[in-house]
């Protein structure tokens, strides 16, 4: 697709043809992005980026940046630690609800790790990300929210503050609608050295739109899937805990970040029309204490597949748990996250249920429940929708990185 390209990415691309057809060499690719944290969303979608990178025919590799705000969710929380009596009874309360699960969770997610392929070099600073990314023909950053300062602090390493041949990004997202006039003068500078950007959000290009009024040589975004879509669901189960116990006669599957009363008549209703038993992939304390449904609190990423794999319906409040639906083809329905949590988050779930034209599934209301189909069937569309913003990823992922 042209229209991604300018001279610098047509000199790029053609230079790398013509190795290419030398046999001088090939396209190395070093991806700077969340890779450990015991999130299922960040684990998934670094995996996601890496495998589907390979899938066009070059080397891949995750530069193993570990900064200390992603390390420490790999961190079983101590009593030792804790530095607050609110901290303290929350600790004593999951020992008693979800004994030993914290540690059996932290350990799936460190073998679900092992599968990607890793450099051999461990970076601690911006320095020697800097240092080790000269060995890469390209330097992706992304996806997930990178740019977000809340989750970052003032590290901007994803940012690539150092010199390179070629610095592009991958479905990146700044996990906020506007950047203050500040913060957008402080970031700006950066956006005029990559040679291509890529956003998977609304927001984000809006937000793009900003620093493009401050620093005009600032490219613009294309927008592309968020990274899980590059696998498909065949290639996602190959990667699934094949031992993992399930109801044999299907189930619904809840993935509350946060439970709510919505999700709560959600579940119960289909409950009711289906007669199916459920399975929570986070399951709450209320969900534990009145023993609803198979609770994995353990589960990492191969258990969250192995879920997805089989289930008959979703319910969920999560990003990345609406995504696995709809790249799953399982009929689901997104309710929102409590005002606490909202903001950018539920703008992102009503943004995937309206891309994919499954608008209808967004559940903001009891008005809107009532009135909802709730045993419908997925939608046989969607398919199409998919298959056409998948591959309008991977045309952009091509011409990014000259491939």
């Amino acid at each position: 697709m042209l229209q991604y390209f300018n001279l610098t990415d047509v000199y790029f691309y053609f230079t790398i043809i013509a190795q290419h057809d030398l046999g001088e060499i090939s396209v190395k690719i070093g991806i700077l992005t969340f890779h450990r944290a015991t999130n299922y969303g960040t684990a998934l979608q670094a995996f996601a980026t890496e495998k589907g990178i390979k899938k066009l025919g070059v080397e891949t590799e995750m530069i193993d940046y570990r900064p200390e705000y992603t390390e420490r969710t790999l961190h079983v929380r101590k009593l030792k630690n804790a530095k607050s009596p609110k901290e303290i009874l929350s600790i004593l309360v999951n020992a008693v609800l979800y004994p030993n699960m914290a540690k059996r969770k932290a350990e799936s997610f460190m073998r679900f790790f092992s599968l990607m392929n890793v450099s051999d070099k461990v970076c601690l600073t911006t320095d020697e990300v800097s240092k080790a990314s000269q060995e890469y023909d390209v330097v992706l950053s992304g996806s997930d929210q990178l740019f977000n300062r809340n989750i970052t602090g003032d590290d901007k390493t994803y940012f690539l503050p150092f010199e390179h041949k070629r610095k592009v990004t991958f479905a990146s997202s700044f996990g906020e609608r506007k950047l203050s006039a500040d913060r957008v003068e402080e970031i700006a500078p950066y956006f005029s050295e990559f040679d291509a950007l890529s956003v998977r959000e609304k927001t984000a290009n809006d937000i793009l739109s900003q620093i493009k009024r401050v620093n005009s040589s600032a490219k613009s975004a294309t927008s592309v899937l968020d990274p899980t879509f590059l696998l498909t669901k065949y290639e996602w189960n190959e990667y699934a805990e094949a031992g993992l116990k399930l109801p044999k006669d299907g189930y619904i599957l809840t993935y509350y970040m946060i439970e709510t009363p919505l999700l709560r008549e959600i579940t119960a209703r289909l409950q009711r029309k289906t007669g199916l038993k459920v399975v929570n992939i986070k399951p709450s304390k209320k969900q534990v204490v009145l023993h609803q449904g198979k609770n994995l609190a353990y589960a990492g990423p191969a258990e969250f597949l192995a879920c997805y794999k089989n289930a008959s319906y979703v319910v969920t409040n999560s990003f990345h748990g609406t995504a696995f639906a709809i790249n799953y083809g399982i009929p689901f329905f997104t309710s929102t996250l409590p005002v606490s949590m909202a903001g950018e988050v539920n703008s992102r779930l009503s943004d995937i249920c309206e891309l994919f034209d499954l608008s209808h599934r967004w559940i903001d209301s009891e008005q809107k429940l009532s009135i909802t189909d709730i045993t419908q069937p997925f939608e046989k569309e969607t398919e199409k929708i998919l298959l056409n913003l998948r591959n309008h990823s991977f045309d952009y992922l091509k011409c990014a990185l000259g491939v």
